[in-house]
């Protein structure tokens, strides 16, 4: 009676994340199939007009600045994420390894920084970017995502770092090993699953990112988000080119994310088991 409840739960767990996995990809199966059918037979369910197919949609995204803009979310979010890397994992080191004071509720002070509202950050740096001459410039943009993904990256590594164990620094310290010889050759080879899971998910912050890219850049510098507006008009609305870009803007993300899937895995139960 027990085996049968528990493949009866088995079933039942397998049968509602199918149904959620459906559901979940049903706009992304949908988005598909708009970007290969022709505008006056956009919204024709297709048994009614199954031969109606067109690659038009493509010539249009391609005559448009979303390719250029797509080149500016790869430069900006890449450029964002590696500086955040640079200066987030020593500063997560010197939190979790540091024997600082509060480093709890600087932790945590950190993440309620991510969580703060982005129009609480970007008119400051709107005012700022105004009088240095920083608008409508991909340097700029690659400063203003690093408020996003620098007080993530920091908090993960603290995570990551706080793992491993302190008597294996202070044996590494005892063999006359430097400071960045521990961090760079012990601490971090020990926390490749939560240096990758945070600079995917890091990076994932700010290629999805469309506000701060709306209100600091505009025309050639601005992210592919931002450029998806640019098909919709007073006149018309392009749906099949914009499920088209929707499409290109997430196919980067996908064998990215197949790759550091287990790093991410890994990061979330616990790398380093003390």
């Amino acid at each position: 009676m027990i085996d049968r409840r528990t493949g009866y739960r088995f079933a039942l767990g397998r049968l509602m994340m199918i149904v959620l996995l459906c559901f979940a990809l049903l706009p992304v199966l949908w988005s598909i199939v708009l970007t290969f059918r022709p505008k006056i037979s956009l919204f024709t369910p297709i048994w009614e007009a199954p031969l109606a197919w067109s690659l038009d949609n493509f010539g249009a995204l391609a005559r448009s600045d979303f390719p250029a803009a797509l080149i500016n979310s790869l430069i900006t979010a890449g450029g964002a994420t590696i500086l955040a890397l640079i200066v987030g994992i020593p500063a997560g080191f010197a939190l979790a390894k540091g024997g600082l004071r509060g480093t709890f509720q600087t932790s945590w002070a950190l993440l309620l920084l991510r969580m703060a509202p982005p129009i609480g950050i970007v008119l400051p740096l709107f005012l700022t970017y105004l009088n240095l001459g920083l608008l409508n410039t991909r340097v700029g943009l690659t400063f203003a995502y690093m408020s996003l993904t620098l007080p993530f990256v920091v908090w993960s590594m603290w995570t990551s770092f706080s793992q491993i164990p302190s008597e294996l620094i202070e044996a590494a310290a005892i063999d006359g090993a430097t400071l960045p010889q521990i961090l760079w050759k012990i601490v971090l080879p020990l926390s490749r699953p939560g240096v990758v899971a945070a600079a995917i998910l890091g990076f994932l912050l700010a290629w999805n990112d469309f506000f701060f890219a709306l209100i600091l850049t505009r025309g050639q510098t601005a992210t592919a988000p931002v450029a998806i507006m640019n098909f919709v008009s007073y006149a018309s609305v392009e749906w099949g080119a914009i499920a088209l870009a929707t499409i290109v803007l997430t196919l980067p993300i996908v064998p990215v994310i197949m790759f550091a899937n287990r790093y991410i895995v890994q990061s979330l139960g616990g790398a380093v088991k003390g």
